[in-house]
């Protein structure tokens, strides 16, 4: 056997090992990478994936919080997104487009550094449901003892590390304290997984501040956090080379907003009241683990898709609570069809060569979105391209028959004096009552991922009913279904 070809298959065995090594290290129940299956090592050895590549890859990818380098457990966790787990990875970077756009807010807020939210990726693969065999919890694995420092509540009620709003806020306190203790974005990433304790016991016997230095006095799961933290930045910025095709979420899990509520309030009846269906308020909402949100002077925070927030305004302020829910002014209502619509998209054609994140900030999505939405790969976008930009139709009120347009809802009837009758006419008998006109029938188009189910739920009809109004055999995106006559 020759030496090169020992030398090849020993590098794909050290691959092998590193990956099995950083995975596990990760200790993770539900949600992140677990161990390759037996009898995969052979695949480690991506000739087309050198090095060189990857670090050419990760230096065009900016910013860096950390300087990119690649070694045996970086290359380990790339085929592990890339070759062992596709199924995991095209799940996590379908849900990047619910949160890295909350994620990057935050970061904003607290002038950090917008990779920062890759971090999220290694804690949990972006599942807001993740725990680990330790008790970290959610997106951001915080432990109880952390959480409760940074005043997330945690009862038999609600759980605020799974709240995907304070929770960002408390990560993104949490690492700007860690910074300004250290003043390198690598101890500080080392220190929010093991604790300052453990990474000033590593810089003491090491005699030295960086973390490739001290990585040998930290404990395996540390050592190898920050290689997992590049790797997630890669996967993340180059998967489309990699032929991953993300499981892209419903707009109704992209577009998102959130809100802070005072009063007492079901689950059920933020869905009846908004007609978003159950589940997606629950995969928005985790940190309520009964489906109720109790009463609170603080109040909690209630992510849902921006289209729906008018009308949950309203339905809070008809309550008679204490609190006034104020709706944003500014918010531009488009389109024509408010009978059954939920989004329309605008196509448009960009003037002059840009940034995708400017051009994203300027019609009011994530520049994440705006790629995936066009299937695009690169982040400048040139003149004369036309890109699809898809917006929410606002409803102002829900009802299980109907959504109200915005314009009819806000006309209010005039109040007028009545004219004096003449005596004559007083005596007349009053004429008889028009007949009402009878009801428009109601239609539906149907969404993506959208069952029967889901749309008899929403309108309070039976399947049997819409499949007696319409005779189909199979239910299709873009079908319109009559609700009723």
């Amino acid at each position: 056997m020759g030496f090169n070809v020992k030398l090849a298959r020993l590098t794909s065995l050290f691959a092998f090992v590193c990956l099995l090594s950083a995975v596990s290290a990760q200790d993770i129940v539900e949600g992140q990478l677990e161990d390759p299956e037996p009898g995969t090592a052979a695949v480690a050895a991506d000739a087309a994936l050198t090095d060189n590549v990857i670090l050419q890859r990760l230096n065009l990818a900016s910013p860096n919080c950390i300087t990119p380098r690649v070694t045996g457990v970086v290359r380990g966790y790339i085929q592990g997104y890339v070759r062992h787990k596709t199924d995991r990875s095209k799940t996590m970077l379908g849900r990047r487009l619910t949160y890295f756009p909350l994620f990057e807010q935050k970061l904003k807020e607290y002038e950090l550094p917008s990779d920062l939210k890759f971090l999220s990726v290694v804690e949990s693969a972006l599942n807001a449901k993740a725990v680990s065999r330790l008790g970290a919890t959610r997106l951001w694995q915080f432990m109880p003892a952390t959480g409760k420092e940074y005043d997330l509540q945690q009862s038999t009620v609600v759980d605020e590390r799974s709240d995907a709003v304070k929770s960002t806020d408390a990560a993104a306190r949490y690492l700007k304290n860690l910074y300004k203790i250290y003043d390198d974005w690598a101890l500080a990433l080392a220190a929010y997984n093991s604790g300052p304790g453990r990474v000033n016991a590593a810089i003491k016997r090491a005699h030295s501040r960086n973390f490739w230095t001290i990585q040998r006095y930290l404990p395996q799961e540390t050592r190898n956090y920050v290689p997992a933290f590049i790797a997630a930045s890669y996967i993340c910025n180059y998967f489309y080379l990699h032929e991953i095709d993300p499981e892209v979420p419903e707009f109704d899990e992209q577009l998102t907003t959130y809100i802070k509520v005072y009063e007492p309030i079901t689950v059920k009846s933020i869905a009846d009241a908004t007609g978003v269906d159950l589940n997606v308020v629950r995969n928005l909402n985790a940190g309520f683990k009964k489906d109720y949100i109790p009463a609170s002077t603080d109040g909690y925070y209630l992510l849902l898709p921006q289209r729906v927030m008018p009308a949950f305004i309203r339905y809070l302020n008809d309550q008679g609570g204490e609190h006034q829910y104020l709706l944003d002014e500014n918010i531009r209502y488009i389109g024509t069809d408010y009978g059954d619509g939920k989004y329309a998209h605008i196509t448009v054609t960009v003037s002059q060569s840009t940034d995708i994140n400017s051009l994203a900030e300027k019609y009011g999505c994530h520049a994440e979105q705006l790629k995936t939405w066009n299937r695009l790969t690169d982040t400048r976008v040139e003149a004369g391209q036309k890109l699809r930009i898809w917006r929410p139709i606002r409803v102002l009120k829900h009802d299980n028959t109907r959504i109200e347009a915005p314009a009819a809802a806000s006309k209010k009837p005039t109040a007028t004096k009545p004219a004096a009758k003449p005596a004559a006419a007083a005596e007349a008998p009053a004429p008889a009552p028009a007949p009402a006109p009878p009801p428009a029938p109601v239609w539906h188009t149907v969404q993506r991922a959208e069952t029967l189910s889901d749309i008899a739920r929403q309108y309070n009809v039976s399947e049997s009913r819409i499949n007696m109004l319409n005779k189909f055999s199979t239910l299709k995106v873009g079908m319109r279904l009559k609700i009723s006559e």
